[in-house]
């Protein structure tokens, strides 16, 4: 049992197809070769029982029921997302982790994290330039060349 539409847009593809077959071919070329018609109509037999199969199961009960199925289970997860944000948000956890984030930007704002970064880049920079000094220790000056000696007359 068929759609009267299916039937109706496969005549009319049908009519669009230009394959050639025996009696279009110039010269009988397909007369020379029996099996190229029964090929040529196989193909069209099938590409027909492709087309056929892929509405069916475009139009299938089952494919609309797939296709709601997946719309309901989209919806759903949509809402359990939505809902686990707004449980998170109102969460014991995410009641401390705003307190505990309001308490660091006061001692941030009050400059007592900030005392302690400067504190810690002193140290820091301290302790590297001490290691320059002795790295710097562990080098032995280079010898500078005596000076130019003045020519002196030879002596006889």
């Amino acid at each position: 049992m068929t759609d009267p539409n299916i039937d109706n847009l496969k005549n009319e593809e049908r009519l669009k197809i230009d394959i050639p077959v025996e009696e279009d071919m110039p010269g009988g070329a397909a007369k020379s070769s029996p099996m190229g018609t029964d090929l040529v109509e196989e193909f069209k037999r099938l590409g027909r029982q492709f087309g056929d199969t892929v509405q069916a199961a475009l139009n299938s009960e089952e494919a609309r029921r797939l296709e709601s199925e997946l719309r309901a289970g989209m919806r759903s997860f949509a809402d359990e997302v939505e809902r686990a944000f707004h449980d998170a948000k109102s969460s014991p956890t995410a009641t401390r982790v705003k307190e505990e984030a309001t308490g660091m930007k006061e001692r941030v704002e009050t400059g007592d994290v900030a005392r302690k970064a400067q504190e810690g880049v002193v140290s820091g920079l301290r302790w590297l330039s001490t290691e320059f000094d002795r790295l710097a220790n562990q080098f032995t000056p280079a010898q500078t060349p005596p000076p130019p000696a003045e020519k002196q007359p030879p002596t006889e």
